[in-house]
């Protein structure tokens, strides 16, 4: 199926990473399923060299890019409208139900296969894949070490979560990822028409959009092989965003709750009394907890795979 491309990415005083950003743009390899591709950059509010950089990168992109430039007011200067306002501009370069609206941010680096393989996925029926972010592993390696060793153990607890809660969700299938963030979003330009443009909180405006697809039905594949990396820098441009989130556990103390994750049984349904607090102190039992839930469920998988 041949489909337009257009890439929305929101930028506010990304001088600095957005030439990173654009060249691996530039650099897809070509695939015979893209009829035309437009990348289109909103920079917002921006008083740095955003802009002018932005464009000197225009060339690795063979005058397929668009820059525009805009000063939101003070009630919309804010990542949900500055990601609504790309994906709309954005929107405008296609025409078809089936062309692809995708969507990353500034400070991170898609994949050399970014494109292809989110293709792939939506050429299997998904109505919007959601790509996987890891932190840039230079920058990540510049963190202090009891904050690096804090995001080792996160992960870990991740790992076994997202195999637990995906027995839960039939109706996609293992292995898949639970992130939905900016870095890595697409769906097609009829389902983004269905939910009538992109949400737009101040904060969380990517989570908002997937939301609003399930929300009409929308089918949303969490690709692994959809991949991206983002920056793991400490002050983001989003207050209460992703920088914020990653600050606040390098910062706070054991007995504090870690920042957006929850407990195995809040993670899991198995309580409730709703979503319980999560300390630094209890994460390693909690993860020993969730690493016993998915050895157990393998092992029954094991055995009815052997039964039939």
């Amino acid at each position: 199926m041949l489909r337009r491309i257009a890439i929305a990415i929101p930028a506010r005083n990304e001088a600095e990473r957005i030439g990173a950003c654009l060249r691996r743009l530039g650099e897809q390899p070509a695939d015979a399923r893209i009829a035309g591709l437009r990348v289109v950059i909103l920079a917002n509010n921006c008083d740095d060299q955003t802009v002018g950089r932005a464009r000197a990168f225009g060339a690795d992109l063979d005058g397929r890019l668009e820059v525009r430039s805009v000063a939101l007011a003070a009630d919309r200067a804010h990542a949900g409208w500055a990601r609504r306002l790309a994906l709309d501009a954005a929107a405008k370069h296609l025409r078809d139900n089936g062309d692809v609206l995708m969507s990353t941010d500034a400070d991170t680096v898609v994949a050399r296969d970014w494109i292809s393989r989110t293709l792939d996925h939506l050429d299997d029926g998904w109505a919007a894949v959601a790509g996987l972010a890891r932190l840039d592993p230079r920058e990540t390696r510049a963190l202090a070490p009891a904050h690096r060793l804090r995001l080792a153990r996160i992960r870990r607890y991740d790992s076994a979560l997202n195999y637990l809660k995906a027995l839960r969700d039939p109706g996609e299938p293992w292995p898949r990822h639970f992130y939905e963030g900016g870095a890595s979003i697409a769906l097609t330009l009829g389902a983004y028409r269905a939910i009538g443009g992109a949400p737009t909180p101040e904060v969380g405006e990517d989570k908002a959009l997937f939301e609003a697809l399930r929300a009409i039905g929308g089918r949303v594949r969490h690709a692994l092989d959809v991949r991206v990396t983002t920056s793991a820098r400490l002050r983001g441009r989003a207050p209460g965003g992703a920088s914020d989130t990653l600050a606040r556990w390098g910062r706070q103390g054991e007995g504090e709750a870690v920042a957006g994750i929850a407990t195995l049984s809040a993670s899991l349904g198995m309580t409730s009394a709703g979503p319980a607090a999560l300390t630094f102190a209890d994460l390693p039992a909690q993860t020993a907890a969730a690493r016993r839930l998915v050895e157990l469920a393998r092992g029954r998988a094991r055995v009815s795979e052997e039964a039939s």
